[in-house]
């Protein structure tokens, strides 16, 4: 059952990084502001429809009113917003300054973050083997995609993301113990995002007076050509719409595994998904560089702290 929930943890860094290649695919054509609406448009609509089918279940309206299901609820929105609203546009403004690859290392600071805030927060302790994982897994990392940079905004902003995203965590790992399972999962999943492409829509869209209604402006076009011409540009945010359903199913994964498990061991395992998301990038952005020298020393380093991850006890209950 152990090997079974390691599994269950490298799924989210997967899940993750493919989420990373629909997003590098969509931006090539599509505009990325309108692409990560998209992106989150899909996971809500997505969750809030699988919602429905346990919304519709006796036995979940009888176990989930037993408790305190508004806090629930209210933790699981607090780490959305953190997560999918603020942590998103901060991460996607530092990789248009300092490029994926050095905003991907700076993000990874989320396992030292959630160390710490475990700790003061959540009274985690972090034992000799974890803190040994998260050392070699960011070292890997750090080997993988760092260059020397001088934007003091860009380092901020991606800090902030690392900060952000273990915070996050925090707010769902209390959640998640109040509830915990796939149902709940779903639900903080489903508000989470609701509330995101909320905000999301509030700060860019309407604030902005810009709104996203594609189907308005396709009746507005009348000549046969432009409409077809006009379909065609909707199909370049197709990517988004990969990208909102993997990351959509590796939050699920990361919120059930939260129900048992420390913020640094599930920051950890979720801090891998760089290596997979470089190895992908050979395959589908064709990457020249995927099989340097630099890419092996780094998958040694993080192979190494996988190694040591799965010698750290996991809860059989994932």
């Amino acid at each position: 059952m152990i090997v079974v929930a390691d599994f269950w943890l490298l799924s989210v860094a997967l899940l993750f990084s493919m989420h990373q290649i629909s997003v590098r695919k969509g931006t090539l054509k599509a505009d990325t502001l309108k692409g990560t609406f998209v992106s989150i448009a899909t996971t809500a609509v997505m969750f809030s429809v699988i919602s429905f089918v346990f919304l519709l279940q006796d036995s979940f309206w009888g176990y989930h009113f037993s408790g305190k299901f508004s806090d629930f609820l209210l933790l699981m929105i607090v780490a959305g917003l953190l997560h999918f609203f603020l942590a998103r546009t901060v991460f996607y403004q530092c990789i248009s300054r300092l490029g994926a690859n050095v905003a991907a290392t700076l993000a990874t600071t989320r396992i030292f973050f959630a160390a710490i805030l475990g700790y003061l927060l959540l009274g985690e302790t972090v034992g000799p083997k974890l803190a040994l994982a998260a050392v070699l897994v960011f070292a890997g990392v750090f080997v993988l995609t760092f260059h020397v940079v001088f934007d003091v905004y860009g380092i901020v902003l991606g800090l902030s993301t690392g900060f952000l995203t273990a915070l996050a965590s925090v707010f769902a790992r209390e959640g998640m113990k109040t509830f915990p399972g796939v149902e709940s999962a779903v639900i903080g999943t489903a508000v989470g995002y609701v509330s995101s492409l909320l905000a999301f829509y509030v700060f860019f869209y309407a604030l902005r007076g810009v709104f996203c209604r594609p189907w308005r402006a396709l009746k507005e076009v009348e000549d046969r050509e432009k409409r077809e011409e006009f379909k065609k540009g909707l199909e370049n945010y197709l990517p988004f719409v990969a990208g909102g359903t993997f990351v959509g199913f590796g939050h699920l994964l990361r919120y059930v595994a939260l129900s048992y498990c420390g913020v640094c061991l599930v920051e950890t395992f979720v801090s891998m998904y760089p290596l997979f998301t470089y190895a992908l990038s050979g395959i589908f952005v064709k990457k020249a560089e995927v099989f340097s020298l630099r890419f092996f020393a780094s998958a040694a380093l993080i192979i190494s702290g996988t190694v040591v991850l799965l010698s750290v006890p996991v809860p059989v209950k994932l």
